[in-house]
């Protein structure tokens, strides 16, 4: 292959590749509608926060005393 058609097919690639990202950019334009942020539930309308722990004990289990070394 010649030196001068390995130059043309990069600059076609990288032009179809601008071209393309232009494109898509372009069609994904950030709606001036969309919240910012997700809406928070206040105290005022009756909004409950629940602080406990997720994973409960149960009263059968022995603590642990020892663990395993390798």
């Amino acid at each position: 292959m010649r030196a001068w058609t390995l130059k043309l097919t990069s600059c076609l690639l990288t032009g179809l590749a601008t071209v393309g990202s232009a494109v898509y950019v372009t069609g994904h334009l950030k709606s001036s509608k969309a919240p910012l942020h997700p809406p928070v539930v206040t105290a005022a309308t009756g909004g409950h926060l629940n602080l406990s722990p997720s994973v409960k004990s149960s009263g059968d289990q022995q603590p642990l005393t020892f663990t395993s070394v390798s």
